[in-house]
């Protein structure tokens, strides 16, 4: 019966309960009430809510594909999608007859691993695993539901493939180098959205002049994707620099966005295999490819960049005392050679070009969601980014400095950081080495003023989890003990 399982009671509940009603002469109107809801819950795509296991289980069982969407709390894009197109009466017919669908929230419970196992970085993220747990294909972001759908269409065309992913993967590991197959292996990988940097230069000597100048066959190498990796000062790399205008000219890009493609590549395979593996030989050519790739932009902040990548290397690596120079070189020699009243003036001239139409009635504050916090970005636009690369430097000295003299100076970082743009983790890192340099009591009221934080008061889970690690951090600030993770 359909009332029994929507609402989970026996049938003598479910009697009961509609003789009430009918002696309330109320029995029609419920009765349409709950079966129109049940019908408006059958319309979208319906999530199975087992584990993940359970989930592969299902999947294996019925022969499907899993479709996980994945997603955060805090995540407006994941919010857009579940209200706007996974209830619609088309997707759910095509979801829910292909896919067994599993929803999962990256920082919470087994989404945590899940997402980790698959590489997630960017939400949503859309994964089709078959039931033995491994991707036939990967999708994301915001998207129409017609888009939506062909995605779906696309990973069940995965599915049936006459070669999957898991046979490439052998053949590569076997030893398979022949051109043709490693040009066919990265048509799969770029639609699975998996990072190629090793395959790529093992390709790349291989082109031809004339294949070099096939679109399609450099889009299979080049192009944006979050989790895409080049190798710096590799094959790939040196022909892009040299040839950035005609590959622009050839696949019709603005100007510039075959190198700011290569850019995000290369920032990626610097955290993900040079950090991750501590390949320090790797770290002066990260740093001369930077400023090649600034200098070719026209970005101005070539040299300040490279140092901030010197200090992010000795920070993930854990070495102290180079991290705790290379940030007061990132900072003393990049960040605050930089004119700063020139960007604050800017900053105040574009503030008050925003609030003008509101000044003058043509706009109204009270009809913008979160006015308060957009009020509070736009007035510091340029010098958000400037304080939060400060407050980064004044952390890095934090984990990694004993020396009273390093970490007065970092706590002056942090502090000028949050005056610049007042906000909640600034604030938290500023505690920290307050407490680091003696003055507890100066150290326990900042880490409370990082609870009082507009930013952080929202219900969501992502703002209730970071109160919570800040009350935990000021519990052991309290105690006189330095916390490990300051927010």
């Amino acid at each position: 019966m359909a009332l029994k399982k929507l609402f989970n009671v026996d049938s003598k509940t479910i009697a009961q309960f509609i003789k009430s009603v009918i002696m309330k002469k109320t029995f029609f109107l419920v009765l349409f009430v709950l079966f129109a809801n049940l019908s408006f819950a059958q319309e979208g795509i319906n999530f199975y809510e087992g584990s993940w296991q359970e989930t592969l289980t299902k999947a294996k069982q019925e022969n499907k594909l899993v479709f996980v969407d994945v997603s955060t709390s805090w995540c407006g894009p994941c919010k857009k999608m579940a209200a706007e197109v996974f209830p619609q009466k088309e997707v759910g017919k095509v979801f829910n007859t292909a896919f067994v669908n599993y929803k999962i929230d990256a920082e919470e419970g087994e989404g945590i691993e899940i997402a980790a196992q698959f590489d997630v970085h960017a939400y949503p993220t859309y994964l089709f695993v078959d039931g033995e747990g491994t991707l036939v294909y990967r999708s994301g972001g915001y998207m129409a539901s017609n888009k939506f759908i062909a995605e779906a269409n696309t990973a069940i065309e995965e599915k049936k493939a006459a070669k999957p992913f898991v046979e490439w993967e052998e053949d590569y590991d076997a030893g398979n180098r022949d051109k043709d197959f490693l040009i066919g292996y990265l048509k799969k990988r770029k639609r699975l959205k998996e990072s190629s940097p090793e395959i790529i230069e093992e390709l790349f000597p291989k082109l031809s002049k004339e294949e070099l100048s096939n679109p399609e066959l450099l889009e299979t190498i080049l192009y944006y994707d979050s989790n895409i990796e080049y190798v710096p000062g590799g094959k790939f790399y040196k022909y892009i620099v040299n040839n950035s205008i005609e590959i622009d000219s050839l696949l019709e890009n603005p100007e510039g966005l075959s190198l700011e493609i290569l850019k995000v590549g290369l920032r990626n395979y610097f955290h993900k295999n040079i950090i991750k593996k501590n390949k320090e030989d790797m770290l002066p050519v990260m740093v001369n490819a930077n400023r090649q790739i600034s200098k070719l932009l026209k970005q101005k902040d070539g040299e300040i960049t490279s140092k901030k990548i010197i200090m992010d290397y000795y920070a993930g690596t854990h070495n102290a005392e180079k991290a705790v120079l290379a940030a007061m070189d990132y900072v003393n020699n990049g960040l605050l050679k930089q004119d700063i009243n020139k960007i604050k003036a800017a900053d105040e001239d574009d503030f008050n070009k925003f609030m003008k139409p509101y000044l003058e009635g043509k706009k109204d504050s009270a009809e913008v969601n979160s006015w308060t916090m957009i009020k509070r970005l736009q007035r510091s636009n340029r010098m958000t980014d400037i304080s939060y690369s400060l407050r980064n430097a004044a952390e890095a000295v934090y984990k990694n400095a004993e020396d009273k003299k390093a970490l007065k100076e970092a706590a002056g970082w942090a502090k000028k950081a949050d005056s610049w743009f007042p906000h909640f983790s600034t604030k938290a890192v500023y505690s920290g080495l307050l407490l680091k340099i003696g003055k507890k009591n100066d150290a326990v009221k900042m880490m409370g003023m990082a609870l009082q934080d507009n930013f952080i008061q929202g219900e969501e889970a992502r703002m209730r989890d970071i109160r919570e690690k800040l009350n935990r951090n000021l519990k052991k600030i309290n105690q006189g003990i330095a916390p490990d993770d300051l927010w």
